[in-house]
């Protein structure tokens, strides 16, 4: 297959075709606001192309590729994979930029470039297309070298109509010339017509600048321009060039064959070869120099040719393709060793220089530099270095650029008299565009196509050869005020030439009137008045819209729609012309809404058809505003839902309105009623109770009580002291105990209350409200008889007493209980040396004092001792608290005093007659009745307001209700984060489910109000939940004994304060462990019982409902095949995926609604998949870490991270060789990332994106570093990525839509995270410690009471100015930071390194320091400790009493307390 027969692409599978014959690009991707939307003429030509073949013909710098781009996404989007975009450019450098816009706009489509440069003439077998073309959805190629017309002439309208490819053509001058006729060849080559926009064609003049065009007059260039010295050398040089010695000849002789010969034959006739037409290229391009530019500027020219000639020899990069060795080496002789420079240099004098530049140099002397932005354009690309160079001495002001064409087909030579470097230009345009150029001088490489910022000043240094060059080159002069200017020779007014272009002039100016009168016809037509009596009435309201004021609420409505970046919400309206009425033109309109607004009412026409566009516009904003109303979306008082929502707004005033603290009732208190049960009850019922512990007596006693006793599951620990636990255990089962009985039961709880709590007994009293008996079956009475009363402790000698000895009383010292731990005999004389010598003659210190002899430990046999000894009694004093559910705190100088062991004389004491197991059992009796009395709110609660969840693992309930003030074994923490993230994720579904048009606003507001604390809190109270809640630490003070008399006394109506937040928690608690104890049926269940008012969904029903909202059969497309491959999940619903992928900012015909619904979900189902996760792990987690992995996990910059990290490999071939027997492919594998995927319309999204990326490959490393291996979470890394939130929205919308597609399965959820990197990173947090917290956060505790401030600054120059940071602790200023992309993450970087400084300088401190630290950490617990054990009767205002298991204990108590 020959090069010529190229043409024969056509046959590939194309699904456009657009060429560009003098295309101009704006692809927004400077200057814009970073809320962006098409405009509606745009919409207008975007929506012809779908339906026909046309060549749009806008004006330059209007959005002609923001059309082609619309048009390219939206066919790519609807046709097959496998079908082919195929753009055509005239230019290579413009085939460049058109890459870049559309691999930036169109991202996750794959482009390619093919040029000339590519050996594209080469490539003539199918294979090579096939391999280059596979996997490509766009190809962006230049056709001066290729013959556009033939391929469509022989191809495209020789195929069948159904087989021919769309065309949609871009030019602002579809005319070369001022020849019609130019245009309908054009419209019948490429089976098109042009359009340019007439309903809008008055808001495309708004937004296009025409300048003011300026006639610059230059006189002709005299006598006084002599040629210098150089150009009569070159002239030499060319002259005397002698074809026999050419090296080219030399070898042509020298091998005589017939095909030599006939070129040897043609050179000579010719009198060229190689060699002379270099040469003579220097000279003709010398000469023209000298004629345009002068003699100064000649001289400097063949002085930069000559010397970049020498310096490519002396460097061996002297190249020109096509020349042999011996001719490069011929070429430089002659021209190097030919041309002597008298001087060095030629400086620059006026007279040097032709009129015409002076001219140009007196203009730009007139003009401001300071906000100046222009382009000079030339003929050739010589004068684009020379009058650069002579610009930048003469008008050194100015920062001049060049830029020059970029053809890179492969025929093109290189020259000796090319001065362009297109290295130095690669970023010319970004220069002009940011401000650090502001002069470019260059050919017509700038006049069509590229994307220019806009000038204010553009100058011809030649007049434009055609109007389509005049119309492109003025299009580039865009700002407002504006000058063209034109320059051209004054040489008398019966020139042809001035003919001729008065001609052209005359053309340019009917252009203008004609574009003048058009705007002044469509504002004369819009002046008309009309109007009709049209209305919507509310009747429940009296809420009334009429056509006047629609646009207004319409506006309003796109207003209170979410807020997102880089997103217009305002409503864009196109207009259409009908048949028109008589004389008169009908015009209809349509708005169209943003696409978080649902499909059904996003669209609206206008009802009836117009004169005007104005009534048209109120038309269809009756229409669509009458729409929203009926779908739901607008209250009766016509205002959008969600944003002035009476009910929810209500319910949010409730919120802000509501105290953080209200009165609540107080904690409910069991034994009031089981008092009452006393009288009542006909069965008496008796539960074991049994302490037991290693090493020591068990104790097995019955509790009496009225009442069936709830049940208290598992074992309870009873901490006696620093070393010893005991476990508490209350069976299940009950027994019935007779009546008969009581009365011996009260007398032995008596006996063991009195036994420790003397001073708290009210005697004659024995209507206990809980009586307890031993459980062996020994008769009470003789049980009562040998266990009261006490003996003197010489009594107890010659007795085999046994282990369990009773207590012992030192009378000495007001009746001081004591255990006995062991005796000895000591002599009378030590005895009472010691006795006269110490302040407490009684109490001998066994450290100081020796014993000699100790009583064996299986049996105590005190024997009777001799006259000269003494009986002493080794005790540890009986310990003062009362609260045994709680640690003894480490440390406390008090308990370790009080667990020592101490002497005391057996003649002073006595010893109870009740066993110690006994009396030990009576100090365990109030922390006995306060699990006893929890164990009943619970059972309350379940009976009543939990009922329905009949719930099987009570201990769950008993969490869920204990405030982390109580101190309770456990609290409502945990369950809290867990029932928190149920109850989002529930919340999220049911309205998802409930409301399936509304946007994420609205959901977003429900939301809000339905998981605020305010809402919760109400729930709290509504249902009673408040007096069960238990707030009220148990410490043992207050306690006494508990008696039906006084218990069954009427009791006024008590309330306590509460914060809103504890009542919300304890609601979230409980939905946590009803997720716990029945899964998410049951917690559903709950949600009923508290937020009776939402119809709430289970997860199974809501994915069910949303899975029928989408289609099931969707055009397919490379896209979404390419998108399901990097998510790792095969859609069954593909709509759901499109969804889950389209921006906010998305247009076009096939654009569904935007991501925000699913991302609303999808949030809810990460959250709950993290919670769910990190609250399984065991040993459980506390609830601060479970809410560090939550906020490392759950946010925007780790989510954004891991989709800009989330990729996998695409094939994509480019072929190698330059010649067709050499020509190959090779398969170059290519990421394709995640983000890449999401479909959008906006050039700021764009900017976002690359900016992003930029940052990306600078952070990538560290983060991904941290997150494998490291030992702190990259705070400072993430916020320096700054990923856009849209990052991290596609994150959890694809989360939303895979949930929906698999009808609620988290697996498949988990899965997505798995491949995303979530839960692997997740897991290594479970198993690793890992500093979560925020450097901020870390700071301020760190701090300590010092406050931290964060002072913010700036530095550098205007434009590129960055954030600084100071941290000031207290008055203290720790370091400055620099170089800020933002706030966020200046001030997270400024934490972290102030984080670091501080650890730094507490790590010097040393022994010393970390001793004073545990000196003041020592100090601070056991101040606290003093605190919770001293308390009196004021600590009534802080701390609550929870009815009657609570007693007093005071630092020091006398014997009648005991």
């Amino acid at each position: 297959m020959s090069a010529p027969n190229l043409s024969s692409t056509a046959e590939l599978p194309c699904g456009n075709v657009i060429p560009d014959g003098q295309p101009t690009v704006h692809n927004g991707l400077s200057g814009l606001d970073s809320a962006f939307k098409p405009r509606a003429y745009q919409l207008e030509m975007l929506e012809e192309s779908m339906r026909r073949n046309i060549i749009v013909a806008m004006d330059t710098g209007s959005g002609k590729t923001l059309v082609a781009i619309l048009r390219i996404q939206a066919e790519l989007e609807r046709c097959p994979p496998g079908r082919l975009v195929w753009f055509c450019v005239p230019t290579v450098a413009l085939a460049i930029q058109q890459h870049k816009a559309l691999s930036t706009q169109l991202p996750a489509f794959q482009a390619r470039v093919l040029s000339g440069a590519d050996n594209v003439e080469f490539w003539t077998e199918q294979w090579i297309w096939d391999d280059v073309l596979k996997g490509i959805n766009i190809v962006i190629s230049t056709h001066q070298n290729h013959p556009s017309s033939r391929i469509l002439r022989d191809f495209y309208h020789t195929s069948q109509a159904e087989a021919r490819p769309s065309i949609l053509g871009l030019s602002a001058s579809p005319v070369v010339n001022s020849k019609v006729a130019n245009l309908g060849l054009l419209e019948s080559n490429l089976n098109a017509i042009s359009r340019t926009p007439k309903i809008h064609r008055d808001e495309m003049l708004q937004f296009v600048h025409q300048p003011e065009v300026i006639k610059l007059v230059y006189l002709p260039s005299g006598p006084e321009c002599i040629a210098p010295q150089a150009l009569e050398n070159l002239k030499k040089v060319y002259e005397s060039l002698d074809i026999e010695q050419d090296p080219w000849v030399i070898k042509m002789k020298s091998d005589p064959s017939t095909c030599n010969a006939r070129a040897l034959q043609k050179a000579m006739i010719s009198n060229r070869t190689y060699c002379h037409d270099q040469i003579k290229g220097l000279y003709d391009r010398a000469l023209a120099v000298h004629q345009e530019l002068g003699s100064f500027a000649v001289d400097y020219y063949i002085r930069q040719c000559v010397a970049k000639l020498r310096r490519g020899a002396a460097e061996g990069s002297f190249f020109i393709e096509g020349l042999e060795h011996a001719e490069k080496i011929y070429l430089r002789r002659k021209i190097a060793e030919g041309m002597v420079f008298e001087r060095e240099d030629c400086p620059l004098e006026s007279h040097h220089i032709t009129p015409k530049v002076r001219a140009l140099i007196q203009c730009l002397r007139e003009v401001d530099s300071t906000t100046f932005s222009g382009l000079i354009f030339v003929r050739t690309r010589v004068e684009v270095a020379v009058l650069s160079h002579i610009l930048s001495i003469q008008a050194p002001w100015f920062k001049i650029a060049t830029f020059v064409g970029e053809s890179g087909f492969s025929g093109r030579r290189h020259t000796v008299g090319d001065l362009a470097d297109l290295k130095n230009q690669k970023g010319t345009l970004d220069d002009l565009r940011l401000g650090r150029k502001n002069l470019i001088v260059t050919t017509n490489a700038l006049e069509e196509g590229i994307d220019v910022s806009a000038c204010n000043v553009v100058i011809c240094f030649d007049r434009p050869p055609n109007l389509k060059s005049f119309i492109q080159r003025r299009g580039r002069a865009r700002r407002t005020a504006s000058k063209f200017v034109i320059m051209f020779e004054d040489n008398g007014l019966h020139s042809s030439a001035v003919l001729a272009w008065h001609e052209l002039e005359e053309e340019m100016r009917r252009t203008y009137m004609d574009e003048s009168r058009l705007f002044q016809e469509i504002q004369r037509l819009e002046s008309a008045e009309e109007t009709i009596d049209r209305e919507l009435l509310v009747q429940s309201s009296g809420a009334r819209l009429s056509l006047d004021d629609a646009v207004q609420h319409l506006y309003h409505f796109c207003a209170a729609l979410p807020a997102a970046p880089y997103v217009d919400a305002n409503p864009i309206f196109t207009f259409e012309e009908r048949s028109p009425v008589g004389d008169r033109k009908s015009i209809s309109a349509k708005v169209l809404l943003p696409n978080s607004v649902d499909v059904s009412v996003r669209s609206a026409w206008s009802k009836s058809s117009w004169i005007t566009e104005k009534m048209a516009r109120k038309d269809a904003a009756f229409e669509a505003y009458k729409a929203l109303y009926h779908a739901g979306l607008v209250n009766d008082n016509l205002l959008p839902l969600g944003h002035v929502d009476q009910a929810v707004d209500e319910a949010y005033g409730a919120v802000q309105k509501r105290p953080s603290i209200v009165k609540v009732s107080h904690q409910i208190d069991v034994w009031p009623s089981i008092a009452r049960c006393w009288q009542d009850s006909n069965h008496i019922y008796g539960s074991r109770v049994k302490i037991t512990g290693q090493g020591q007596v068990r104790t097995d006693m019955i509790m009496v009580l009225p009442i069936k006793l709830p049940e208290i599951a598992g074992e309870t620990e009873l901490y006696w002291d620093q070393n010893t636990i005991l476990q508490l255990v209350v069976d299940r089962e009950t027994m019935i105990i007779p009546p008969t009985i009581t009365a011996s039961a009260a007398q032995i709880t008596f006996l063991l209350l009195e036994s420790v709590f003397r001073g708290r007994m009210d005697y004659g009293r024995h209507d206990f409200t809980a009586l307890f008996m031993p459980s062996t079956g020994v008769d009470h009475l003789t049980w009562l008889s040998s266990h009261s009363g006490a003996m003197k402790a010489d009594e107890l000698c010659d007795q085999d007493v046994g282990r369990d000895i009773g207590l012992v009383r030192d009378l000495s010292h007001s009746g001081t209980l004591h255990i006995l731990q062991d005796v000895k005999y000591a002599s009378l004389k030590e005895t009472l040396s010691v006795q006269h010598g110490s302040t407490e003659p009684s109490l001998l210190d066994k450290r100081q004092w020796q014993p000699s002899g100790v009583v064996p430990n299986c049996s105590m046999q005190l024997g009777r001792a001799d006259r000269d000894q003494c009986v002493l009694m080794e005790v540890k004093r009986l310990p003062k608290r009362a609260d045994f559910l709680h640690p003894v705190p480490s440390g406390n100088a008090s308990s370790a005093k009080q667990s020592g062991l101490q002497w005391l004389l057996a003649n002073q004491c006595e010893v109870g007659r009740l066993p110690f197991s006994y009396s030990r059992f009576a100090l365990f009796v109030p922390s006995i009745l306060h699990k006893v009395q929890v164990a009943m709110v619970v059972d309350s609660l379940c009976k009543t307001v939990l009922a329905p969840l009949k719930f099987q693992d009570r201990s769950l309930v008993t969490t869920a209700i204990s405030a982390s003030s109580a101190h309770e074994a456990t609290d409502y923490q945990r369950l809290e984060t867990l029932g928190d993230s149920i109850l989002k994720n529930m919340t999220s579904l049911t309205l998802m489910a409930e409301h399936l048009n509304y946007h994420e606003g609205i959901l977003s507001h429900k939301k809000d109000h339905i998981v605020s604390n305010s809402s919760l809190a109400t729930a709290a109270m509504r249902t009673g939940l408040d007096q069960f809640i238990i707030t009220t630490p148990f410490t043992g003070q207050k306690w006494r004994p508990l008696y039906n008399s006084k218990l069954a006394a009427t009791q006024s109506e008590r309330s306590r304060e509460m914060s809103t937040k504890t009542l919300a928690d304890v609601v979230e608690a409980l939905i946590g462990a009803s997720y716990l104890d029945g899964g998410p049926t049951k917690a559903a269940a709950c949600l009923e019982i508290f937020l009776p008012d939402v119809p709430w969904s289970t997860a199974l029903r809501a994915s069910h409902i949303l899975y029928g909202l989408y289609d099931l059969q969707v055009p397919v497309s490379t896209h979404v095949i390419e998108a399901e491959k990097v998510i790792s999940h095969d859609f069954k619903l593909k709509s759901l995926l499109i969804e889950a992928l389209t921006h906010p900012s998305h247009y076009g015909p096939s654009t569904s609604s935007s991501y925000q619904r699913l991302e609303f979900c999808g949030d809810a189902i990460l959250d709950n998949i993290v919670t769910t996760t990190a609250f399984a792990q065991k040993p459980p987690l506390p609830a601060h870490k479970l809410h560090l992995i939550r906020a490392a996990l759950v946010n925007a910059e780790f989510l954004g991270f891991l989709c800009l990290n989330r990729s996998i490999s695409i094939s994509r071939f480019e072929a190698l060789g330059n010649e067709s027997q050499k020509i190959s492919t090779i398969d170059v594998c290519r990421p394709f990332y995640l983000w890449q995927s999401m479909r959008h319309a906006s050039p700021t999204v764009c900017l976002a994106q690359q900016d992003c990326l930029a940052r990306y490959e600078i952070v990538h490393r560290a983060i991904s570093s941290s997150l494998a291996h490291g030992t702190y979470y990259p705070w400072t890394a993430l916020a320096r990525l700054g990923p856009p939130k849209f990052f991290s929205d596609i994150v959890e919308s694809i989360l939303g839509a895979i949930y929906f597609d698999t009808h609620g399965s988290l697996s498949a959820c988990e899965y997505f995270l798995e491949h995303l990197g979530l839960m692997p990173y997740l897991r290594y947090v479970l198993d690793n410690e890992i500093a979560l917290l925020h450097p901020k956060e870390e700071l301020g505790q760190l701090a300590n009471q010092d406050k931290v401030r964060y002072v913010l600054g700036k530095e550098g120059e205007e434009g590129e100015e960055r954030l600084t940071c100071t941290v000031v602790i207290g008055e203290r200023p720790i370091l400055k930071v620099g170089d800020g992309l933002s706030t966020r993450e200046v001030q997270t970087r400024a934490a972290n390194e102030s984080c670091n400084i501080l650890r730094r300088d507490r790590s010097i401190m040393g022994n010393r320091g970390s001793r004073e630290v545990a000196e003041a950490v020592t100090t601070n617990r056991q101040g606290e400790d003093d605190e919770t054990l001293s308390g009196d009767g004021d600590e009534d205002e802080k701390v609550e009493a929870t009815g009657g298991a609570e007693y007093d204990s005071d630092e020091f108590m006398t014997a009648d307390e005991y």
